[in-house]
């Protein structure tokens, strides 16, 4: 997007909020006001009011990590009956209070205001306080909201609340989160909840739930013939659409599901700003039982890891492979030698070797479970 002669009218610099748009040009036209005559809470407004303005304008921004991290924070107490009662939040990277209401409003989001922090006050004072025993924000680390600032350090008692004197001044920065779908089987990718993630020369389209960041069926193979081992994914220039599950494979308790089956699903609590290795979560492996005849790793399996992303702060990957005769049928003398299904989760380890630090997971730490 190509917007002009807007900092001189509003007195502040503009393209920080602009790196994480990825929409056609257009032009912005705004009457003419007098800087000098504009306090830090009306240069915010105006801000979120250019970038609202920017949004309808357009139907579908592309929010992608390229120019700032995003860390999704919830207060998961593992009942979902409750989950309506609580709020979350999208954590940004330090930046001036005007830039945080314009990357808030380029998320389709707004700064968090006080009193919903207020009438949430002990999920924010525990999640807060997390971040900061995590290593991942400084003790007593104050955050840009809504009119000023609030801070909860490790082993705070209370949230506190101070005013904001320095238009300048970088904080990291609490969003609103509004997707509140809660589980696997009712979260769906819309056109305000959608996010793009590079990696390899490809980008890969996600989603956010309530409680976590989703990129449900990438391709972690390419399309192997049958009784042929599969080799790592090599397609590259491809903007991939990681809002559905892929399909099954073959199985005989199933009517679905096809032989171009090699898919795999993530979902993590934070996608790291493009380029940066800071700050990358441990990795669950998860690996569908089924004795190699059966199951998959979509969102009846009960492998999602929504819940271990937002309760445990780890990245989870659920995996399909191939089954039954396709996936181990051996043949002595010949050349169908077997465990291919086996060699589908060596590929899909090797992908995530490869890839998983774009999605805010650590390739050196990955632990592989199964059940």
């Amino acid at each position: 997007m190509h917007v002009f002669a807007i900092d001189k009218y509003l007195g502040f610099d503009v393209p920080s909020w602009l790196a994480v748009l990825a929409v056609p040009f257009s032009i912005l036209f705004v009457p003419h006001v007098d800087p000098n005559d504009m306090g830090v809470t009306t240069k915010i407004a105006a801000a979120a009011a250019l970038a609202a303005l920017s949004s309808t304008a357009l139907a579908m921004p592309v929010v992608s990590n390229h120019g700032t991290s995003l860390t999704l924070i919830y207060q998961n107490n593992l009942n979902t009956t409750d989950d309506a009662n609580h709020i979350g939040a999208i954590v940004l990277d330090p930046m001036s209070p005007v830039a945080g209401a314009q990357a808030c409003a380029a998320i389709g989001e707004s700064l968090l205001t006080r009193a919903s922090i207020e009438s949430h006050s002990n999920d924010f004072l525990h999640s807060l306080s997390y971040l900061s025993f995590a290593g991942y924000q400084s003790h007593s680390q104050q955050y840009h909201l809504e009119g000023g600032a609030v801070t909860a350090g490790e082993g705070a008692r209370r949230l506190n609340f101070v005013h904001v004197k320095d238009s300048h001044k970088k904080l990291p920065v609490l969003c609103t989160q509004s997707s509140s779908a809660n589980t696997a089987t009712t979260s769906n990718a819309t056109a305000s909840n959608q996010l793009t993630v590079s990696s390899s020369g490809n980008k890969y389209v996600g989603f956010r739930n309530q409680k976590s960041f989703r990129f449900n069926g990438i391709p972690y193979a390419n399309p192997p013939a049958r009784f042929e081992y599969s080799t790592l994914y090599n397609g590259t220039g491809e903007t991939i659409q990681a809002t559905e599950y892929g399909s099954d494979c073959v199985q005989i308790y199933r009517t679905t599901g096809g032989e171009q089956c090699l898919f795999l699903n993530i979902q993590t609590p934070y996608l790291p700003k493009a380029g940066s290795k800071r700050d990358l979560r441990p990795v669950l492996f998860s690996i569908h039982g089924g004795g190699f005849t059966g199951g998959d790793g979509g969102a009846n399996s009960g492998q999602d890891s929504g819940n271990f992303a937002s309760r445990e702060d780890i990245v989870g990957v659920e995996i399909n492979y191939r089954l039954s005769t396709l996936g181990f049928l051996a043949i002595p003398g010949t050349d169908i030698k077997g465990n291919f299904g086996i060699g589908d989760q060596v590929v899909a380890l090797e992908w995530v070797k490869k890839n998983i630090a774009q999605f805010g997971g650590d390739p050196n730490r990955v632990t592989i479970v199964s059940w």
